[in-house]
């Protein structure tokens, strides 16, 4: 009985898009916060961030390569968190506004440019992903990190984007391909 079931869970794939779309999502969004005092670099794999979770789809389905379309969609609408990152210091709390000004655009773009995914389910995963994020570091980051400003924004920023790739990739399995 307990070879049948792991076959059925082996064969059950419902866990493979969002699992790869968040590791993909947290490692580009890893590499980008350890990198974040090479400007070209860090601009380049923010850009990357967009393209993440479709890239973790494709891989997830065995399609990767098979159609660019929506990973160039990806890159697209996620220019505008990058935007953020050339702003002075002074402008702090414009990279937060765009980076979510940024979720709520990426769904729309990548929606509408591939007919097989639909904007609504993008965007209620998107708006959820960041929501859930927000909450995920909230109770958990901040209270083990305390009031220290230079231990946990970077982890937290990897975490958001984490949960928000996951829930981006439950959305991108859920549409009809």
């Amino acid at each position: 009985m307990t070879i049948l079931t792991a076959m059925n869970i082996t064969q059950d794939n419902r866990w493979k898009a969002p699992l790869y779309t968040g590791l993909a999502t947290a490692l580009v969004t890893l590499i980008m916060v350890l990198l974040i005092q090479v400007p070209v670099l860090s601009v380049l794999l923010g850009i990357l961030i967009g393209a993440a979770p479709l890239v973790g789809y494709d891989l997830a389905r065995g399609a990767f390569g098979a159609n660019w379309r929506p990973t160039i969609t990806g890159l697209i609408g996620n220019i505008l968190f990058v935007v953020g990152l050339f702003l002075p210091a002074a402008f702090a709390w414009t990279v937060p506004g765009l980076s979510i000004l940024s979720m709520i655009l990426w769904p729309i773009i990548v929606g509408a440019l591939n007919q097989n995914q639909s904007i609504g389910k993008l965007l209620l995963a998107s708006l959820g992903g960041l929501i859930l994020g927000l909450i995920v570091v909230i109770a958990v980051i901040v209270p083990l990190f305390g009031q220290n400003a230079y231990s946990w924004p970077g982890i937290a920023v990897v975490i958001i984007w984490a949960v928000w790739g996951i829930l981006v990739g439950t959305a991108l399995r859920a549409s009809p391909q």
